[in-house]
């Protein structure tokens, strides 16, 4: 008779538990055997010993060789063959088969023996993947059943050859072969293969016009196949319609549900299925829990655990990891740590584990993550591939490039850097986060094959680590190879575009945008009004701004930060009482905005207003930024003091940009005294910072102590602090021009020097003066 496989189990992505996705039924027609009370059972070891020599494919079996003289012999030697196909599908062993192919041609059966055994065959070579033999052997057949088709279509499927499988369905049809319950239910599996609804239905409407609506088992196979291709609507009607039910159609249902996102039903489904006295098995279990986690709800996810402890199988290793990752999506670490310590902590096997420290990580624990990691390798559990992607990605979080190292090689020794791409990605996005723009690059050139990511970890980490023209580089470089890119490939390159102020590239790259089918990527929307607001460009960032059908609060800072930089104060004010009055809660990069604008405009009080209404009204906790924003308001319009005795009442302490602030605000209004305080400060955290010689420097001369500002100015260079020279650059043709003072390497230096006297001379005739107060008569 038919055999249905029940489940196949698969791990998941993150921590190798079963995925609510993964585990519904898939109907796998298997053989038929022949119903037997003397049916043999053949172990891999006895088909490898005396029944199958591998030699050339020659059975020299004694047994199978033996004249034949009973029907009951014939029936036991055609029971045995189909016993040793079997062990041949199971282990695929092709050459074996082959052998049994041909002794079976070479014997004298019976037709109907015959087609069973050419059946087992056929079938045999398809698990083999062998299936360009299996459709020859299918194609001589001079007789054919429902098996002998069914075998094809299951064959066709299990080796990809799913319009192959189509095709042999619809002949065997027009060959006047109804299907049976197995037919149907290896057709419906072609159907989810070809991700073909129409077709479903039409297979559908035959199943009814054909009388299988009570078979539990196509129904369960239709519950499976509407789920799987999105039309949970019908998979539900056809639940609602069943008057049969098992465990596996419950399974079905729930994991359908879920892997559609109708989390709430699924777990309503669950509650169901208790009350019409089904018991949940570990299927089941594992689906629901799943979507317990999606859904967040841990007073949920606590009638489920109740149902575990109660059927026993809270140590169960597959139900107790789903346990530990439902707790985790729900934020309850205390809950699934208890799990975990309670049944696992001694466990051999890496799933709890795995659960456990990807819990860790997706909840910004990296250090307890760090920590499980160990105790995991002090008890010699084995690590794997999802074992070291949540490791990288704690690691990251926690910027700890020693840890980072130590795990690397562990890598390296266990060889997964050369078996998963993914863990190679997880490394190299670990070296960028910790700021080693040297190790991402070594991992990358490393890299046999590439994906998306892998180009995507590389752009943005030379784009967050300022190595802007790099980025654009490897982007380039991303494109001549052809790969695809994606929302944060593109949103990196434009961080990089805006830095460089590489208006055209930015431009191409909005185009590309489009090209691609990107245009409703918020990330991607925001950089670009970034990027061209720093470009110079407001009205290109309006306009892009103008289209954004939903502004996040991401898109509506990129907008006021604009307006504030180029000294549209108001603009940015009143944008800011747009994005209130719609309900989007500013962020506190927004807030910075703001304040950059009210500093750059003057406005004090409203600069305060915003400062102060951070906690009190947007629930924000100023960071330094804030704080140097606040100081560089008061001190722009003059109120040094009020600064000075600002930053002593801060909550925390002030670093070197919050002093820096103030010691150019004392530059500007020349109060020396003050500025001495505020450079004391930061040399005694940045002796090698030159920018604070320089200012303090400056301020002394603007104030008549030439002495001093040259004496500081010889203390900085018998320190062998070096100021960092400053440069202006043009882009031409999509290449940067960089220009520093008397500079003389560039080719073009002739000309340049000539245009620059030309623009002197025009300046002067215009009446312009310059303003020495700030040069240095020597040592400068």
């Amino acid at each position: 008779m038919h055999q249905i496989s029940h489940m196949n189990c698969q791990s998941s992505a993150k921590c190798g538990i079963l995925e609510a996705n993964h585990f519904s039924p898939v109907f796998q027609c298997q053989l038929p055997t022949i119903p037997s009370s003397n049916r043999v059972v053949v172990s891999r070891s006895q088909l490898s010993l005396p029944n199958i020599k591998r030699n050339n494919g020659v059975v020299c079996n004694k047994m199978l060789e033996t004249s034949v003289s009973s029907e009951a012999s014939i029936k036991a030697q055609v029971q045995k063959l189909v016993d040793l196909l079997h062990v041949c599908a199971d282990e695929e062993l092709l050459d074996e088969s082959k052998a049994i192919h041909g002794y079976i041609l070479k014997s004298d059966f019976s037709d109907n023996n015959l087609l069973l055994l050419l059946n087992h065959v056929s079938h045999a070579y398809s698990k083999c993947s062998e299936f360009g033999s299996c459709q020859v052997l299918f194609d001589k057949m001079l007789q054919k059943n429902v098996f002998s088709w069914t075998v094809m279509i299951v064959g066709s499927i299990e080796n990809g050859f799913f319009y192959d499988g189509f095709k042999y369905f619809r002949e065997m049809l027009e060959y006047g072969m109804l299907p049976d319950g197995f037919a149907y239910s290896a057709a419906l599996r072609l159907c989810v293969a070809l991700g073909s609804l129409e077709l479903c239905k039409m297979v559908h409407a035959q199943i009814v016009v054909r009388g299988f609506t009570s078979n539990v088992i196509i129904n369960t196979s239709l519950l499976n196949m509407y789920a799987k291709l999105g039309n949970v609507e019908a998979s539900s009607l056809v639940f609602n319609s069943m008057s049969e039910r098992n465990a596996v159609s419950w399974n079905t249902i729930i994991s359908g549900l879920t892997a559609n996102g109708l989390h709430l039903e699924a777990f309503n489904r669950f509650l169901e299925m208790k009350n019409k006295g089904f018991s949940p098995d570990v299927y089941t279990l594992v689906g629901v829990m799943k979507a317990v986690g999606s859904l967040g709800d841990i007073g949920k996810g606590k009638v489920v655990h109740s149902c575990v402890c109660e059927l026993g199988m809270d140590s169960n290793v597959v139900v107790g990891t789903a346990l530990i990752d439902m707790y985790a999506e729900c934020g309850a670490l205390c809950e699934a740590k208890t799990v975990f310590d309670s049944n696992f902590s001694n466990c051999g096997v890496n799933m709890p584990w795995n659960a456990m420290i990807s819990g860790y990580t997706r909840c910004r624990c990296s250090q307890e993550a760090l920590q499980l990691y160990v105790n995991m390798c002090k008890k010699n559990v084995r690590s794997d591939i999802y074992t070291y992607c949540s490791l990288f990605d704690a690691i990251a979080e926690s910027k700890c490039s020693k840890f980072l190292m130590e795990v690397h090689a562990a890598v390296l020794k266990s060889e997964y850097d050369n078996i998963s791409l993914s863990v190679q990605n997880a490394i190299a996005d670990a070296y960028a986060k910790c700021g080693s723009l040297e190790g991402v690059r070594k991992i990358f050139d490393r890299m046999e094959q590439r994906d998306i990511v892998s180009w995507t970890t590389l752009v943005t980490a030379y784009s967050q680590g300022s190595q802007w023209e790099a980025a654009i580089a490897v982007f380039s470089q991303m494109r001549e190879e052809g790969c695809a890119v994606n929302q944060y490939t593109l949103a990196s390159t434009l961080v990089a575009c805006a830095s460089l102020c590489y208006l055209e590239y930015g431009r191409q790259l909005h185009g590309l945008q489009y090209k691609t089918g990107l245009q409703n990527e918020s990330c991607i929307e925001s950089a670009l009004v970034d990027m061209y607001a720093k470009c110079g460009s407001i009205t290109e960032a309006e306009k892009v701004f103008g289209c954004i059908s939903d502004a996040d609060a991401v898109s509506w800072t990129a907008m006021i930060s604009g307006y504030a930089q180029h000294g549209s104060v108001f603009c940015a004010l009143e944008l800011f009482k747009k994005m209130e009055q719609l309900g989007i809660k500013p962020t506190a990069v927004t807030l910075l905005s703001i304040l950059f604008a009210c500093s750059h405009g003057g406005l004090v009080k409203e600069g305060f207003h915003f400062f102060w209404s951070m906690g009190k009204r947007y629930n924000l906790v100023p960071e330094m930024q804030h704080y140097a924003c606040v100081v560089d308001l008061l001190g722009r319009v003059g109120l040094l003091i009020e600064a000075f005795e600002f930053i002593g009442k801060m909550p925390v302490e002030p670093d070197e940009m919050v002093w820096q602030s103030l010691l150019s605000a004392c530059r500007i209004h020349r109060d020396s005294e003050l500025g001495e305080i505020a450079a004391k400060k930061i040399l005694s955290v940045c002796p090698q910072y030159s920018a604070t010689y320089v200012l303090l420097s400056n301020t002394y001369m603007e104030t008549g102590n030439f002495r001093e500002g040259i004496d500081l100015r010889n203390v900085m260079k018998k320190q062998g602090v070096k100021k960092e020279p400053g440069f202006s650059w043009v882009t031409i043709n999509g290449k940067a021009h960089k220009f520093y003072a008397s500079d003389q390497e560039h080719p073009e230096k002739k000309s340049i020097y000539l245009m620059l006297e030309e623009l002197r001379v025009d300046m002067k005739a215009l009446g312009y003066k310059p303003d020495f107060r700030s040069v240095l008569t020597s040592g400068d």
